[in-house]
C-alpha cells in the first residue's frame, strides 16, 4: 500500500483503488471518502466512534483500512 499525504488529503493506495479521505472544511467529525475519484461516503466521528453516514459500497475491508488510518493515523 503506497500513501501521499498532502495538508490534509490522504492518498491510499490499496491494490488497484486509489482512496482519498479529505477532513470537511469546517467539521474536524468529518471526512469524506472518494475511491477512485469517485464519491463514496462520509465517515463522521461522534465521541470515540466512528460510522458511516449511509448507505455505501465500500468494501468492509477498505472500510477497516480507512477508520485505521483516521483513527490511529496508520497510513501506510
Amino acid at each position: 500500500m503506497n500513501v501521499k499525504a498532502a495538508t490534509e488529503k490522504i492518498d491510499l493506495k490499496i491494490g488497484a483503488d486509489l482512496i482519498t479521505i479529505e477532513p470537511v472544511k469546517g467539521d474536524k467529525n468529518l471526512f469524506r471518502i472518494n475511491i477512485n475519484n469517485a464519491f463514496k461516503n462520509y465517515v463522521i466521528r461522534k465521541g470515540e466512534e466512528y460510522s458511516l453516514t449511509g448507505e455505501t459500497k465500500i468494501h468492509p475491508l477498505i472500510y477497516a483500512r480507512i477508520l485505521d488510518c483516521i483513527k490511529n493515523g496508520n497510513c501506510k
